[in-house]
């Protein structure tokens, strides 16, 4: 009879300790799934501002160059940006948007000598796309980190069970293109490359 009782016990100990670990993971997993959706809206907003500003640096653009196809490529890599459905292919867009930007700033450089005054107004428009395009990379940077940590997590044992609560999530495919250090300088301010935005969520 007491080795029915000591079995009854460890039993018990062993069905407590197993419910604590599921615990613990679950909430694990509801933290990861936390700071990929911050990550995520911390894009989405460092996008939009973005998007906000191109049509004024197009315009700012035209005035310097005039009808220039690199224009033309700008603004059909801004259309591109806008229609695409899903994160991923969001962040393969705003690469390629970043990319045409600083072809046209390319041109309005070249042009500084007979327009000197539109070309300081598309510089300064230019400062402030690259540091939306930062504030982008390192959102990126943060969310796929947070992505990291939580399908590490998902894969374990102990997440068997709670699959069927947290789906995968799918990294954002997005390469943060070099800072042009003649207009942006590499501090700790959103330009820098060391910027992360919820550092603390890189590490879990």
């Amino acid at each position: 009879m007491q080795w029915g009782w000591i079995v009854l016990v460890a039993v018990i100990a062993l069905v407590a300790g197993i419910v604590v670990l599921l615990t613990i993971r679950y909430n694990q997993l509801s933290l990861n799934r936390s700071l990929t959706r911050e990550a995520r809206r911390q894009f989405d907003v460092a996008r939009a501002a973005r998007h906000g500003l191109i049509p004024v640096y197009v315009g700012a653009a035209r005035r310097v160059l005039g009808e220039d196809p690199r224009i033309a490529d700008l603004e059909s890599a801004v259309v591109t940006a806008q229609a695409v459905r899903t994160r991923s292919d969001a962040g393969v867009a705003e690469h390629a948007m970043t990319d045409a930007v600083r072809v046209v700033a390319a041109g309005t450089w070249e042009k500084a000598a007979t327009a000197e005054a539109a070309v300081r107004f598309a510089d300064d428009l230019l400062v402030q796309l690259e540091a939306h395009e930062t504030h982008i990379g390192a959102a990126v940077r943060h969310h796929n980190a947070s992505v990291r940590a939580y399908t590490r997590r998902r894969a374990r044992i102990l997440s068997l069970p709670w699959h069927g609560v947290y789906a995968e999530i799918t990294q954002i495919d997005y390469a943060p293109s070099e800072l042009d250090e003649h207009h942006i300088e590499d501090t700790v301010s959103p330009g820098s490359e060391n910027y992360r935005p919820g550092r603390v969520g890189e590490d879990l």
